[in-house]
């Protein structure tokens, strides 16, 4: 196995299926992220037999360490992190998937530094995580995958016990599936952050106390 295949076993926490059946008697397929330092170039395309032997497609879309990914609820776009940090900020880029393309579509700034985790609701609003930011940032998306610049930016405050815990670290944030609530999660402060969006004021609102995870 070489070293490109070894990333892609290890990050296939991250891929998203592009086609969903009830059994594997076709070839399903799916996007991996990487990091992008040493041989890796950015997103390729892997499918997955009946056997669960993985075939390397290729690669789709070069960029720059896009480490998560995210479909939009239609399949026709997927959202993507550039996990930098140019004069305090990444990036979120949006592509059209067409067959075995990537079409590069639109990219904004993400709110904050290193960007690591972004989703996407059925209304088209794109949250994204800021690790080293610590901070959330939230975009609209038109139906056509183009981005809009940012809208709001939820920064954490406080810190944990460790070392790794002296700043705010969002690690993801999530759209709660039932409540018109987002939940985001900070490795550095040890909190769960909850707040809804305010599509008036284009901000967040904190709804509750945020909770101690450890």
């Amino acid at each position: 196995m070489n070293k490109l295949s070894i990333v892609f076993t290890m990050l296939i926490a991250v891929v998203l299926i592009s086609s969903c059946t009830s059994t594997l008697e076709e070839n399903n397929t799916f996007y991996v992220g990487t990091y992008t330092k040493k041989e890796s170039k950015g997103i390729y395309k892997i499918s997955i037999s009946k056997e669960g032997k993985l075939n390397k497609i290729g690669l789709v879309a070069a960029t720059n360490n896009p480490s998560f990914l995210a479909k939009s609820k239609d399949s026709k776009t997927l959202f993507t992190v550039d996990e930098t940090d140019k004069n305090g900020t990444g990036f979120v880029k949006s592509y059209k998937i067409e067959n075995d393309s990537l079409i590069l579509i639109s990219t904004s700034k993400s709110g904050g530094a290193h960007p690591c985790f972004v989703t996407v609701n059925n209304k088209n609003q794109v949250l994204v995580a800021n690790y080293s930011g610590g901070n959330v940032g939230l975009l609209n998306a038109k139906n056509t995958g183009e981005l809009s610049d940012l809208v709001a930016v939820q920064q954490h405050t406080g810190k944990g016990t460790t070392k790794r815990q002296e700043a705010p670290h969002a690690h993801s944030t999530w759209f709660h599936p039932s409540k018109n609530e987002v939940i985001s999660v900070d490795l550095g402060t040890n909190q769960l952050w909850f707040s809804t969006i305010d599509t008036s004021k284009n901000e967040f609102f904190y709804q509750s106390e945020n909770i101690k995870t450890g």
